[in-house]
């Protein structure tokens, strides 16, 4: 079984405060005589579920339309869970349990339980979100960035409003400024309903566009259920 795990990409929906959002402009349309509908996307690239790529934080990062599609596909992916609620952080040592369970996987998902916020209450959800603290960063980089090509969260951002300063190194731990390599961050994913036992694969494929450091990707899942291997 296959799930979208990205969000729809909505004017309504939580983005980081103070950024642009979503806007469609239709250009033509049919029930005014046009021959087929078109339309205009005004879409902040950091919006909705997205991908970071290294030069978001990196001035010698690579953009997300120059990684390797290997990148983007994930074949032993991880899912751990580790409560958090709003403004809370993500530690070192919150990840220490699962350090052998990392070792070997390509993608590791954090999910805190806060994605329920984001229907409850949009706001708290963009302004005092959970976060992955600069220590945790540093931690996977030194010890996992050899092996885990991204790291994807069910909150709206690495960083939290409330702690900007921190946010920001964490980002850059992860995209590579102090360390060979890079782990790619994968912000604002739904994961409801996922269990590690049936995760199988995953992929986030982005938009490849000219001039930009990052890119709103749609996520999916492949899931092993009852009736199915994993082959499926």
């Amino acid at each position: 079984m296959k799930k979208v795990i990205s969000y729809p990409i909505a004017k309504e929906s939580p983005g980081w405060p103070g950024n642009p959002t979503y806007q469609a402009e239709q250009v033509t349309d049919i029930q005014k005589g046009d021959s087929a509908n078109t339309f205009m996307i005004h879409l902040f690239n950091h919006f909705g579920t997205h991908m970071d790529a290294p030069l978001h934080f990196n001035p010698k990062g690579t953009a997300v339309k120059d990684l390797p599609i290997e990148e983007f596909l994930y074949e032993n992916p991880l899912l751990v869970d580790i409560p958090k609620g709003a403004g809370e952080k993500i530690y070192t040592e919150d990840l220490r349990p699962y350090e052998q369970e990392i070792k070997g996987r390509d993608l590791l998902m954090i999910r805190t339980g806060f994605s329920r916020v984001r229907a409850e209450n949009p706001q708290v959800y963009a302004q005092n979100g959970p976060a992955l603290c600069s220590d945790a960063a540093k931690y996977l980089m030194e010890n996992y960035a050899d092996q885990l090509k991204a790291v994807a969260l069910d909150f709206i951002s690495l960083a939290s409003y409330s702690d900007c300063v921190d946010g920001d190194l964490s980002h850059q731990y992860l995209c590579g400024k102090f360390h060979p390599g890079h782990i790619c961050i994968i912000e604002d994913v739904n994961m409801e309903g996922l269990s590690q036992e049936q995760l199988v694969y995953a992929e986030a494929l982005p938009l490849f566009l000219e001039g930009v450091d990052s890119s709103p990707v749609t996520m999916w899942v492949k899931l092993q259920t009852d009736h199915q291997d994993g082959r499926q």
